[in-house]
């Protein structure tokens, strides 16, 4: 299921086009599941047309069968390249493999990463692409994965930096787990340009929806797209569940009514795919803990009131701070919580929600009253989506992703003793940001304060002021005199 995403695809040719130039680009694609990065992905592959190996490595165990299996991608990708009539089907084994090899030319490099390591792959893989005149684009999905196999970051990071003929777009649905991997501390810091992929905007949501509904003849108000909008927060799989379901019930007409109806029937009975997609992913993401059953007890209490501290989820499950500490961290890795300051949240407030509705037994019979409706679909608007942002791909840091992806910088949270910034990234100079995430304009003051403090820090810097609401009349004056860059949503989507 692709849906547009013009920005993100310009992005994945470009860097395709550079490592044609001789400029290799790295790119890591971040977002929760379902939100389209395989299909970004896939979509990049059918469009550019060249060497573009793809491996899921959620279907690799070992490090063994990752070498077979990324041998295998490559040489099929060359062969269909070179011409060759090869169905990926019949490359079932090593023997396959080196026939192959020995067509295209390269079976002594196969025959070597047969015999050898993983360090033996990626050197062999770039005298492959050079003999051939090639130069690849290879696609690892789901690349936290790779944690489980071995030495694997530290072979590739060694081996790869070196490697002039192949690039590598990685991607990862675990967004701590991903931000991990390329975190300072790590073999990949500084190696990928990060793409966060969230929802889609509401205009794009909107065509999405359309699409659905006008293919089924479905009559549609505009307060019926807003709704769709509102409540799946552009996430597509989300709209495509609701909009196939309003089909599927029926209606030849739908409203805000109809499409809440069969927002909260596909999100809270087993029967809805937002429903199954959620509790996959709140299974999957508590089946490798040992102490499972805390784990779920502890979430259980933040969907109920979420924004604990350690000392409030301690007394409530009667276990001490530190034992209670171990099993946070390890929710923190799965994604299902995020920590800021030192308070515990739900990273995705529709999750939070469906855990703590479903656990009430709600049925489909009982959606079907409209006073229960009404009651949830406010519940759901005031206390669980107007929340802390899911996955922090809203607020501070959607505004430091979409701007960076327009200048071509990182913007990272800056702090240097008592001196604080939403997002800083340095090129020729300091680029600096600030951003205020209130329903009241950006005053002449907050223009001014800013201003002073980027100087005090930096002296001489690129400056930009990002308000939801928008500025007054004198701080956009302000802005003007001072060389800063004033920034409105509309602007960055």
């Amino acid at each position: 299921m692709f849906v547009d995403r013009e920005r993100e695809l310009r992005i994945l040719h470009s860097a395709y086009k550079a490592l044609k130039e001789g400029h290799k680009v790295n790119i890591a694609v971040i977002g929760p599941r379902r939100v389209g990065k395989t299909e970004l992905l896939l979509k990049f592959k059918e469009e550019a047309d060249g060497v573009i190996p793809y491996i899921n490595l959620q279907r690799i165990g070992s490090v063994d069968s990752f070498i077979f299996a990324y041998t295998r991608e490559l040489l099929y990708e060359l062969s269909r390249v070179k011409k060759h009539n090869v169905e990926r089907i019949h490359l079932l084994n090593w023997d396959d493999l080196l026939i192959l090899a020995a067509k295209l030319g390269v079976d002594e490099e196969v025959k070597a990463i047969k015999n050898g390591t993983l360090e033996t792959l990626f050197e062999a893989q770039e005298r492959i692409l050079e003999k051939l005149g090639e130069k690849a684009i290879f696609i690892l999905d789901e690349f936290q994965e790779v944690k489980n196999l071995s030495r694997f970051l530290e072979v590739m990071r060694a081996i790869t930096e070196k490697e002039k003929r192949v690039a590598y777009f990685i991607s990862g649905s675990a967004v701590g787990m991903m931000e991990e991997i390329l975190s300072p501390e790590k073999p990949f810091f500084g190696q990928f340009r990060r793409i966060y992929l969230p929802g889609l905007p509401k205009e794009d949501t909107f065509e999405l929806a359309r699409s659905i509904l006008n293919k089924a003849d479905v009559t549609y108000s505009n307060s019926a797209l807003e709704a769709v909008y509102r409540l799946t927060g552009g996430h597509p799989f989300y709209v495509h569940a609701v909009c196939r379901r309003i089909v599927e019930e029926g209606f030849e007409r739908v409203g805000k009514k109809e499409v809440e109806y069969t927002f909260l029937t596909e999100l809270l009975t087993e029967t809805g795919e937002i429903y199954m997609h959620l509790d996959y992913v709140f299974n999957e993401s508590l089946s490798r803990a040992y102490k499972g059953a805390v784990h779920r007890e502890i979430l259980l209490i933040l969907a109920k009131g979420e924004g604990l501290r350690l000392s409030e989820l301690a007394k409530q499950l009667g276990k001490p701070s530190g034992e209670v500490s171990n099993y946070l961290k390890f929710l923190l890795r799965t994604d299902l919580i995020v920590k800021e300051n030192g308070r515990y949240y739900f990273a995705d407030k529709l999750m939070r929600f469906w855990l703590a509705k479903t656990y009430l037994g709600i049925t489909e019979l009982e959606l079907r009253r409209e006073r229960l409706r009404e009651e949830l679909i406010k519940e759901l608007e005031e206390k669980f989506l107007k929340a802390k942002t899911e996955l922090g791909l809203t607020g501070e840091a959607w505004v430091r992703e979409r701007l960076g992806m327009a200048l071509g910088l990182e913007f990272k949270p800056y702090r240097r003793g008592d001196v604080e910034f939403d997002g800083v990234a340095f090129g020729d100079m300091p680029h600096v940001l600030e951003v205020k995430w209130k329903s009241r304009p950006a005053s002449y003051k907050d223009v001014k304060d800013f201003a002073e403090k980027v100087r005090g820090e930096f002296g001489n810097a690129r400056m930009f002021f990002f308000s939801k609401a928008g500025f007054t009349e004198k701080a956009l004056q302000l802005c003007q005199e001072l060389g800063v860059k004033p920034l409105t949503k509309d602007e960055l989507r």
